[in-house]
């Protein structure tokens, strides 16, 4: 038995590096979710022959895709994993908390606009009835978060 066939010494010329970090996803499960649904978003409008929409869409992942892989790296910058949903840090949650949070304020003035000219241009039912559930849904989203963050403290 040799010396590099000994339990007690690893052999020199296998590099098990790999193997002991293990595969990780270029991406967080987050923007995983995201950009699978907008593929199958782009999927569904190409099949349904809306070649502007899908090409948009499918362009738009492929460039945010492209910048969460690029937000994981090291020489990525704060804003850069922020905008990515790649957070690094605390520092880099906080920020996007409040990020988003203004997101969900513009959403909710939007979606009570959006609604409001629905109703005033009396437009079809189905639309009308899009803007209400989408509405209604961020509202309801937003009482529940509230009521779940102030009692988490």
């Amino acid at each position: 038995m040799s010396t590099a066939d000994s339990p007690d010494e690893p052999m020199d010329d296998v590099d098990d590096a790999p193997a002991r970090r293990g595969l990780r996803w270029p991406m967080s499960a987050a923007n995983t979710v995201l950009c699978s649904v907008c593929i199958i978003v782009a999927i569904a409008c190409f099949a349904t022959g809306q070649l502007y929409a899908g090409g948009v869409v499918l362009l738009a992942t492929l460039f945010a895709g492209a910048g969460a892989v690029f937000a994981r790296r090291g020489r990525a910058g704060d804003l850069e994993r922020v905008n990515a949903l790649e957070y690094a840090d605390e520092r880099d949650r906080v920020a996007a908390t409040k990020g988003l949070a203004v997101v969900g304020v513009v959403a909710l003035i939007l979606g009570a606009a959006q609604l409001a000219i629905h109703v005033i241009v009396d437009t079809d039912g189905l639309s009308r009835t899009i803007s209400l559930v989408t509405f209604l849904a961020l509202t309801v989203c937003w009482f529940i978060a509230n009521w779940y963050f102030v009692r988490r403290g």
